[in-house]
């Protein structure tokens, strides 16, 4: 059973007339490939999925494995309030060729640890494709590393995408779910801390930076698995002050921004934008430039 591991973007979603632009999203798959990525997560959370549709949800989902045609795998994102909405996105991400499914927790309603536990045990036993647990507690309830451990004990549990922000916690859920699973891989969701991650014993990346810029991330984790430490450590944090800069606009405005650089049209997205926000983005706009600019060339 494949299990994620390497470097996968949180893939943001261009839009246009209130609608994802499928077209865009095509040429971001090419980049993103093209770049030397190990694989594709569409409907993130970075990606506006909490503003779609199931529609349109299904619709990336699509579009991503389409264009992907299998030179990557393609995770995909299964996120809804409900049991049932995921368990609908989780078939029709196989039915459309998906490698994997990300889990997160229900959103929008707080619950107790024993029914967040029983939800996506629900979904994962729906399902014969390898689910990557989510935590993500910015948007949902937080999956603590005991429930991570009790989750990885199900066949098709083949890792976690943790973007908790917390190094202990990350820590125990590799001593923990290494007991119980020894082959449950544990990534960073956080770009900040991809080279601690991997000298820690984690497996990769899940973020948007690894969209915006797949070369930098890649050159990390390609240096540290060569054992050039001091490298990959020097190339992370000569990009901590753009991670800084992505992060520093509204979420995901930032990382939007980001791509808008690279070159490509993302749109507007459908929740409005006051003028103080995008003032903010226009003055950050060209300093942002020049740090990605010189970053890339150091990565090159």
């Amino acid at each position: 059973m494949i299990r994620p591991s390497g470097i996968y973007s949180a893939m943001l979603t261009p839009w246009k007339n209130g609608v994802p632009d499928l077209a865009e999203l095509r040429k971001i798959v090419d980049f993103q490939i093209e770049a030397g990525l190990t694989g594709l997560f569409p409907v993130s959370s970075v990606g506006e999925s909490g503003l779609m549709s199931f529609e349109q949800k299904c619709a990336l989902m699509e579009t991503v494995i389409d264009q992907a045609a299998g030179r990557v795998p393609v995770w995909c994102g299964i996120p809804a309030s409900t049991a049932q909405e995921s368990i609908a996105l989780g078939k029709f991400a196989k039915e459309k060729g998906a490698a994997g499914l990300v889990l997160m927790p229900p959103v929008f309603y707080r619950h107790s640890s024993e029914v967040i536990v029983a939800t996506m045990k629900q979904i994962i036993e729906s399902t014969t494709l390898p689910v990557c647990l989510y935590n993500i507690p910015f948007f949902a309830d937080a999956i603590t590393p005991a429930m991570v451990a009790e989750l990885a004990q199900l066949p098709n549990v083949v890792g976690i995408k943790d973007s908790g922000g917390n190094a202990v916690e990350f820590m125990q859920m590799l001593s923990l779910c290494g007991e119980v699973n020894p082959q449950f891989n544990v990534l960073t969701g956080r770009e900040e801390f991809l080279y601690p991650s991997l000298k820690a014993g984690g497996k990769g990346c899940m973020t948007a930076t690894a969209g915006v810029l797949p070369e930098v991330m890649v050159k990390i984790y390609r240096l540290t698995m060569e054992g050039k430490d001091q490298q990959a450590h020097q190339l992370q944090m000569a990009a901590l002050p753009v991670m800084m800069m992505l992060s520093s606009l509204p979420f995901p405005l930032g990382y939007k921004l980001g791509m808008e650089i690279r070159g490509f049209n993302m749109g507007e997205t459908p929740f409005p934008q006051v003028d103080s926000v995008k003032e903010k983005a226009n003055s950050i706009k060209n300093k942002l430039e020049k740090a990605l600019q010189q970053l890339l060339n150091i990565a090159n």
